[in-house]
């Protein structure tokens, strides 16, 4: 974690500039791209990535095609400050990437574009170069979603025409959650974070037509909903589609 600290600090001097102008050089293809980023509140390197993160889903002109999510992970919770988004869930999620994409371990922040390339979370630049690419990679498979919400449920239809070795996945997010950071590497810090990823689940495997009811706490506002297709083998996505969800 010590050369991807150094390495996200450099980096995040110049983020907001190379986001925006590398997509004007580079016009996105037709295909939908999933950015996940792999964060926590008590990582001093992760504000900047959180702030790409937030600055694709305030971009109403990549609404639906560069769809980001944020999964907090729980490995940073001993050291002063216990992220109340982190989970287990998602450290273990990210752990499944390291292995896949030969890593020799995890650290923060790691952005993963489309499940098959990654780099530090806050390097601008190399976000861009991936997404253009991979909203250029034609789509492998399709996938749909009709969603509500019902208090404390979501319910949604889930349709997909996928590969027989892939996994059909929904993932529940949170936009627009601030938090006053009272310990650790962010002490005093406000957090405005979005794209928090809820709760994630697997539909199915290969071609999908199913009901799926998704538990949610009542409280949670702001949220949106994805589906994406995901390699069992590479954890390559190769199609994906996102809904807002009205509060």
């Amino acid at each position: 974690m010590r050369l991807a600290t150094l390495i996200a600090s450099f980096a995040a001097a110049s983020s907001a500039f190379l986001w925006s102008a590398a997509v004007v050089r580079k016009p996105l293809g037709p295909s939908p791209v999933v950015v996940e980023l792999f964060t926590s509140q008590g990582c001093s390197s992760c504000p900047p990535a959180d702030e790409l993160i937030r600055k694709i889903a305030a971009d109403e002109s990549l609404r639906g095609r560069v769809i980001p999510l944020a999964y907090h992970v729980d490995y940073w919770d001993h050291l002063g400050w216990r992220d109340a988004f982190s989970s287990a869930e998602w450290s273990q999620r990210q752990i499944s990437y390291t292995r896949a994409l030969h890593l020799d371990s995890p650290y923060t922040p790691q952005m993963v574009v489309n499940g098959s390339r990654q780099f530090v979370g806050s390097n601008a630049a190399a976000l861009n170069a991936s997404v253009a690419e991979a909203s250029r990679q034609k789509p492998v498979g399709s996938v749909a979603l009709d969603v509500r919400r019902e208090g404390e449920k979501i319910e949604a239809v889930v349709r997909a025409d996928a590969p027989s070795n892939s996994d059909v996945v929904v993932v529940v997010f949170q936009n627009d959650v601030t938090t006053r950071i009272g310990r650790g590497e962010n002490e005093g810090r406000t957090a405005s974070e979005t794209a928090i990823v809820r709760r994630l689940l697997r539909a199915g495997t290969g071609s999908v037509s199913k009901s799926v009811t998704i538990d949610i706490d009542p409280a949670w506002k702001h949220l949106g909903i994805a589906g994406f297709v995901q390699d069992r083998a590479t954890l390559a996505i190769t199609t994906a589609t996102v809904h807002d969800l009205s509060d």
